[in-house]
C-alpha cells in the first residue's frame, strides 16, 4: 500500500512539474510574440504575412507572386518572398480576409493542437502495438512542457511558418505506416500517401518520402510475397492527390499562376546559397572551406544522392517502421539546397513515438536523456545554427534506442 501511495505521489509531482514547465514555456512564447508584434515592422508572423499577401493577390485574380520575382531579380537565399506553388496561395484565400494577427493566433493554436492530437494518437498506437497503455495526460503534459523549448517548432509558431504544421503532417504519415504494418492493411498506406501528396504540393522536399514507400515495397518481394506491395498504395495515393490538387488549381485560376511559378523557381535557383542560416550540408561545407556559391551547388549533387541512398537503405534495412521512417524524414530535410532552422520540427513526432514506447521500460531513461539532449541543443542552436544537426542526431538515436523495446 505504501509503495502504491509513493508511486502515486511521485506521478502527481512529475505531472505538476510538467504543468509548471508548460505554463512557463508557453507564457514566455506569448510574451515574445506580443513584443515582436509590437515592433515596427513586426518581427513575428512575417512568414505568414507572405502567405496572406499571396492569398489576397489570388483573391483579386492576380498572380500570387511578387512582380520582382517574375522579372528575374537577383535574390539571396534568405530573401523574404512567396515562392510556394499556387495551391498554397489559393488555400490561403479562405483566411486572407481576416486580420493578420488573428490568423497568426489561429495558426499557432491549430498547429499546437495538431501536435497534441498526434501525441495522443501515437500514445494509443503504441498501446495497441505493445499491449500496454500510457495515460493521455502522462504523454500530453510532457509534450506541452517541452514543445515551446523546441526552438524549430517555437520559431515556426512565432513566424507563422508553414512548417508549424509539419509535426502534425509527419505524425500522420507515421501513424498511417504504423497502422498499416501492424494490420497488414492498405488504409494506413493510403492515409500516409495522401498526406505525403498534400505536403509535397505545399513544399517540394517531402516528396522524397515517396522513395521510402517505393523501397519499403521491395521488402514485400524479399519476404517471398507476391502481388503489388501494400506500401506502393501510398505512392499511388500521393500521385493521385498531387494530380488532383493541380487540376483543381488550374480549374480555379487557369494555367497562368503555374507559368509564374516556373519563373519563380527559375529565379530561385539563381539565389545565393552560402549563408550561416542555411543549414543545408552543401552550404555549410562550402562555408567551412571558405568556398562560394558554385561549390555549394556542386556539393549538393552528392548530398542528394546520399539522401536518396539513405532513404532507400532505411526502408529496406530497418525493420522498425519508426526508426526507418525517421531516417527518411531526416533525409527529406536536405534533399533541396536550402534547409532552414525550422525544418527539423518535422521530426518531433518521431521523438514522441520514441518516448511513448520506451515509457515504463528499461529504455526509458536513455531515451529520455537523448530527447533532452535534442531539446537543449535546439536552444543552443539559436546562437550557433549548425549545431541543430546534433539535435537531429539525438532524435534519431532516441528512436533507435526505443526500438529495442518493440
Amino acid at each position: 500500500m505504501r509503495a502504491m501511495f509513493l508511486a502515486s505521489s511521485r506521478r502527481q509531482f512529475v505531472l505538476l512539474a510538467w504543468s509548471i514547465l508548460a505554463a512557463v514555456g508557453w507564457t514566455g512564447l506569448l510574451l515574445l510574440a506580443r513584443e515582436s508584434l509590437a515592433a515596427s515592422p513586426p518581427r513575428a508572423g512575417f512568414d505568414l504575412q507572405l502567405l496572406l499577401d499571396a492569398g489576397r493577390r489570388a483573391s483579386n485574380g492576380l498572380s500570387p507572386y511578387d512582380p520582382a520575382l517574375l522579372s528575374g531579380s537577383h535574390l539571396q537565399a534568405e530573401s523574404l518572398f512567396y515562392s510556394y506553388p499556387p495551391p498554397v496561395a489559393q488555400a490561403m484565400t479562405l483566411v486572407a480576409w481576416l486580420p493578420s494577427t488573428l490568423v497568426l493566433a489561429l495558426w499557432a493554436l491549430g498547429a499546437a493542437a495538431g501536435l497534441v492530437a498526434i501525441a495522443i494518437a501515437l500514445g494509443r498506437q503504441t498501446a495497441q502495438d505493445q499491449s500496454r497503455s500510457t495515460p493521455v495526460i502522462d504523454l500530453v503534459l510532457p509534450v506541452l512542457g517541452v514543445a515551446p523549448f523546441v526552438f524549430p517548432f517555437a520559431a515556426s509558431l512565432l513566424f507563422g511558418n508553414l512548417d508549424a504544421w509539419f509535426p502534425l503532417a509527419y505524425g500522420m504519415i507515421l501513424l498511417g505506416v504504423l497502422a498499416a504494418e501492424r494490420s497488414h492493411g492498405r488504409r494506413g498506406w493510403a492515409l500516409a500517401g495522401v498526406v505525403v501528396g498534400v505536403i509535397s504540393v505545399a513544399k517540394l522536399h517531402p516528396a522524397s518520402l515517396g522513395l521510402w514507400f517505393v523501397a519499403r515495397g521491395w521488402r514485400h518481394f524479399r519476404d517471398g510475397r507476391r502481388g503489388v506491395p501494400p506500401a506502393w498504395v501510398a505512392v499511388a495515393a500521393a500521385i493521385f492527390v498531387v494530380v488532383a490538387v493541380v487540376a483543381v488549381s488550374v480549374g480555379l485560376a487557369g494555367i497562368g499562376p503555374w507559368v509564374d511559378y516556373l519563373r519563380v523557381v527559375q529565379t530561385g535557383t539563381a539565389a545565393e546559397l552560402v549563408d550561416e542560416r542555411n543549414l543545408g550540408p552543401a552550404a555549410q561545407l562550402a562555408m567551412l572551406v571558405d568556398g562560394g556559391d558554385l561549390l555549394a551547388r556542386v556539393l549538393q549533387i552528392p548530398v542528394v544522392l546520399l539522401a536518396a541512398a539513405a532513404t532507400s537503405w532505411a526502408a529496406v534495412a530497418r525493420r522498425d517502421p519508426v526508426d526507418s521512417l525517421a531516417w527518411a524524414a531526416t533525409a527529406s530535410l536536405v534533399i533541396l539546397p536550402v534547409t532552414w532552422f525550422h525544418y527539423p520540427a518535422a521530426l518531433i513526432p518521431f521523438a514522441i513515438a520514441a518516448w511513448a514506447r520506451a515509457r515504463g521500460t528499461a529504455a526509458q531513461a536513455a531515451t529520455g536523456r537523448l530527447i533532452g539532449v535534442a531539446v537543449v541543443t535546439s536552444v543552443v542552436a539559436i546562437l550557433l545554427p549548425v549545431t541543430l544537426w546534433f539535435a537531429v542526431a539525438a532524435v534519431l538515436a532516441s528512436v533507435r534506442r526505443s526500438a529495442h523495446v518493440v
